[in-house]
């Protein structure tokens, strides 16, 4: 008789559902965790032959079906499973445990259940947080398209006018992916007269003109920290000739259509180098000014090197859509100068 009754609790032992693998299941879930990061959690079970660990997960406030992963066992009775960083978004990720048997499924409900799944919230990256705060600067618009366009004028001399004009188009898009924080492409013209003649090797059939018709590049924004970035650029220029290498860079210290302070260089094979100093503000609401001091012997690399003084000032006319003027002197010499005016349109979506 006791050798059937123990017969008896053995086959029913083995015909019970396995709940939480023989009674014993431990997990403590997490309260938080970073956005973007994988989520591990980890279990420890008995008699895990009985059944298959699998967690069920979706976004906090998402209404899409669970996504089901199976635990992976790492040492002894300690199983673990990690949900991808890609379901571990804000405001947080929801999940449940249970135990898949021959029998049936085991919902572990003193835990968490899918109608009443355990949500861990999630924290945002220093990256999220500045990514959000450039947004909302630029009220979520990405892209700027700009075209500008600016006649210098150095005065006219005995020998002959000393002037350029120059036309700029470009697009740029904020990717937003730290350290990276935007890229730009453009085109530019720049065509001047100068009181000497161009060397040889700048003009294939005098008489021409300094400068060129065509010319493109390429720009990248590094963010180096939030409220410094430098501009990379690289220019190919289509000259009477040949193409002619050129290359851009800026550092500037705070907010390009805001506060700032910044210092750069620009150079074209044969064209010219500028250096310059602007100094930007927006102490009055949507009117943002700026004042720049250039060093610059464009359009020819032939010419001495003068002083440029501009004052800009912008007006933001519509939402996305911002005007602006220019007005400066320039000169080469303490005998000789002239006056520059420019126009600028920019167009944010």
């Amino acid at each position: 008789m006791a050798r059937t009754r123990l017969i008896l609790v053995f086959v029913a032992a083995l015909a019970a559902p396995a709940d939480a693998f023989g009674g014993e299941f431990r997990h403590d879930p997490p309260a938080e965790t970073v956005a973007g990061a994988p989520l591990r959690l980890d279990a420890t079970v008995g008699e895990a032959w009985q059944s298959t660990l699998t967690v069920h997960y979706r976004g906090a406030d998402s209404v899409d079906a669970y996504t089901a992963v199976t635990f992976q066992r790492a040492e002894g009775d300690a199983w673990t499973v990690e949900i991808p960083a890609t379901a571990v978004v804000s405001p947080g990720v929801a999940y449940y445990i249970d135990s898949v048997g021959e029998a049936e499924v085991t919902p572990h409900g003193e835990f968490a259940a899918a109608d009443r799944p355990h949500v861990v919230r999630t924290t945002r990256t220093p990256k999220e947080l500045r990514k959000e705060r450039d947004l909302a600067r630029v009220d979520g618009r990405r892209s700027r398209i700009r075209v500008a366009g600016q006649l210098v004028d150095f005065g006219d001399r005995d020998t002959g006018d000393d002037r350029y004009y120059r036309i700029d188009a470009d697009w740029a898009y904020r990717v937003m992916l730290y350290p990276l924080e935007q890229i730009r492409f453009g085109y530019t013209r720049l065509i001047g007269e100068t009181p000497d003649a161009l060397p040889d090797a700048m003009c294939a059939a005098p008489p021409c003109k300094p400068g060129f018709k065509v010319g493109g590049w390429a720009e990248i924004r590094l963010g180096l920290t939030e409220g410094i970035a430098l501009d990379a650029r690289i220019i190919a220029a289509a000259t009477h000739v040949t193409f002619r290498p050129g290359g851009r860079a800026e550092l500037r210290f705070g907010l390009e259509d805001g506060n700032h302070v910044a210092f750069g260089v620009e150079g074209i094979q044969d064209i010219g180098v500028t250096g310059h100093f602007r100094l930007g503000w927006d102490t009055v609401p949507r009117l943002p000014m700026a004042a720049t001091i250039e060093l610059t012997d464009m359009p020819s690399s032939t010419r001495p090197t003068g002083v440029r003084f501009s004052y800009e000032l912008a007006r933001d006319v519509s939402k996305g859509v911002r005007l602006g003027g220019r007005l400066g002197y320039q000169a080469r010499d303490a005998n000789v100068g002239g006056l520059s005016f420019g126009l600028t349109t920019l167009f944010d979506f």
